[in-house]
């Protein structure tokens, strides 16, 4: 079930909404059921043979949870976390293992075909961090029900935000969950409505020039200089709208339960460096992979170079985490080696007294034309369809370095609306706290304040809700992960 599906918003969520609060008022405890059930429902429609995999993985890391409550041993917590991801490692890279050894060794081993379920990177990785903090003593929360839809609360679920079980268990337990707050619901519908319309109107909109431009790529047909540059540019928009879309939708929907999800995106495009983009883009995943990976490696402690290994180490072992790829460990190192620059500029700049680049909108640029092009490996099915993108992007004649300069504003025409939205417009979350100030401060639903984003909601939903009935909505780009 998708969220930009008719099912899920005409279907679900009203009778998830209006079921949650009218058990609200019976019990809490009876609200937290009922959201567990509707959230593992959501889930069981994928696939209910998964509802398996990911009820026996809840009920066992919440049971290695409590013993290392009472008991904080290191070993456990070693086992706990190994297991863990020895299950991600069997369902997301046992085929690409078996591949790898075939190639290296001249072998003919059976793949498994084993599919995927959705959301097991998510789950599994918020799971090992209620394993270490319980381990560290920063847990010590007994309650099964808040545990498991910490897990599996649906808004979060397949693609995030990575959430700290801190973060979102004291709300299940508060004496406000459950009240039914009007303000938080509308605001929360509107904030879902924006991520909708960003999906269905946006996103999907690049990404039909995008598969168009890598599909000719991995065919190897011939793609003129400038059209390249447009579906790259394209995927890079895709994606952007695409995860920023379902992070927005993810907190909007959590919200009309009068719930709070952490912020996991935040105008990354707008970032001066790539040290900047890694704190706008994925934020729960860099926080992940900082405070679990890069400050036990050592972080900054011990000298530069020693910092320079493990921003790559974590940034390939970021990119793996996005796929069973050689290409996202290349996307990976792509962006380690953009991290060791960044941070090589910012030292010689201190030294210097002066920064490098001095205009900021020459930082944007450059920090998104770098980030860009790390993206083709990222979306590119195989190394030799990136290897064709890349080596179409150089004009190698004149008449190509033409095209280049006459077809490219053109196509980019057809790409206003999303660069509009990404450099000119503020971001959900800037919206989300002037329109709830603006809630609190309204006395009537005539006030200007509150009236036009209401009929901008209902237009945007409108609008939405007309081009999913056409036919045209995808998944979202990071269920794959």
């Amino acid at each position: 079930m998708l969220f930009n599906s008719l099912e899920f918003i005409l279907i679900f969520l009203p009778l998830c909404v209006v079921g949650f609060y009218l058990a609200a008022r019976l019990s809490q405890r009876l609200a937290i059921a009922l959201l567990l059930l509707f959230s593992l429902i959501f889930y069981g429609v994928w696939n209910p043979i998964y509802l398996l995999l990911l009820g026996g993985s809840i009920i066992a890391n919440y049971a290695l949870g409590q013993c290392l409550q009472r008991n904080p041993s290191k070993m456990l917590a070693a086992l706990g976390v190994s297991a863990n991801l020895l299950s991600i490692a069997y369902f997301k890279y046992m085929d690409f293992f078996i591949e790898t050894v075939n190639q290296a060794l001249s072998l003919s081993l059976p793949l498994q075909h084993i599919i995927l379920p959705l959301g097991i990177s998510f789950f599994t990785f918020q799971q090992i961090s209620y394993l270490v903090e319980c381990y560290k003593g920063s847990i010590k929360e007994k309650d099964f029900l808040s545990y498991a839809l910490f897990v599996s609360f649906f808004p979060q679920l397949i693609a995030g935000p990575i959430v700290r079980f801190q973060e979102i268990s004291y709300q299940f337990l508060s004496k406000s969950f459950g009240q039914l707050d009007w303000n938080k619901v509308i605001l929360g519908l509107i904030v879902f409505t924006i991520g909708l319309s960003k999906k269905v109107l946006l996103a999907d909109n690049a990404a039909y020039y995008a598969s168009d431009v890598f599909a000719r790529a991995e065919y190897g047909l011939d793609i003129n200089t400038a059209y390249t540059w447009f579906g790259v540019f394209a995927y890079s928009f895709q994606i952007y709208l695409d995860f920023s879309a379902y992070s927005d939708m993810a907190i909007g929907l959590a919200l009309m339960l009068g719930l709070k999800l952490p912020v996991n995106f935040l105008s990354p495009y707008k970032s001066k460096d790539i040290i900047s983009f890694w704190r706008t883009w994925h934020i729960t995943l860099s926080k992940f992979l900082r405070d679990y990976l890069y400050i036990p490696l050592g972080g900054n402690r011990h000298g530069k170079n020693r910092r320079y290994i493990n921003l790559m180490l974590v940034m390939l072992i970021g990119g793996l985490w996005h796929g069973a790829s050689f290409n996202f460990v290349i996307w990976g190192g792509l962006h380690g080696l953009y991290l060791i620059i960044n941070h090589l500029s910012n030292y010689i700049a201190k030294r210097r007294g002066k920064e490098l680049l001095p205009n900021n909108a020459l930082k944007i640029a450059v920090t998104f034309l770098a980030v860009t092009l790390a993206w083709i490996f990222f979306r590119a099915e195989t190394f030799q369809g990136a290897l064709h993108i890349y080596m179409n992007l150089l004009p190698i004649t004149l008449q190509d370095a033409l095209e280049l300069i006459i077809s490219l504003p053109i196509y980019m025409a057809m790409l206003l609306p999303q660069i509009i939205l990404i450099w000119c417009l503020p971001n959900t979350i800037y919206i989300k706290e002037r329109l709830e100030t603006a809630l609190q401060k309204a006395s009537g639903l005539k006030e200007p304040r509150v009236f036009i984003p209401y009929i901008l909601t209902a237009l945007g939903l409108a609008m939405s809700i007309f081009y999913i009935f056409a036919g045209v909505y995808s998944e979202f780009i990071y269920f794959q992960f």
